[in-house]
């Protein structure tokens, strides 16, 4: 469904999701560890379309 998002595993790292500007700058970072997959697929779709 994401397919063009950039994922990196980080071994031991909780996971989180990085929101970059148009610079390339990290402008916001959550912690998805509680989250199931469809509140993240729920959320990138939310945040996405607004792009």
């Amino acid at each position: 469904l994401f397919f063009f998002l950039p994922l990196q595993y980080v071994r031991g790292s909780d996971p989180v999701l990085k929101l970059l500007d148009d610079s390339g700058n990290i402008a916001e970072e959550l912690s998805i560890l509680k989250w199931n997959t469809d509140s993240v697929e729920e959320f990138l779709s939310e945040k996405l379309e607004r792009l």
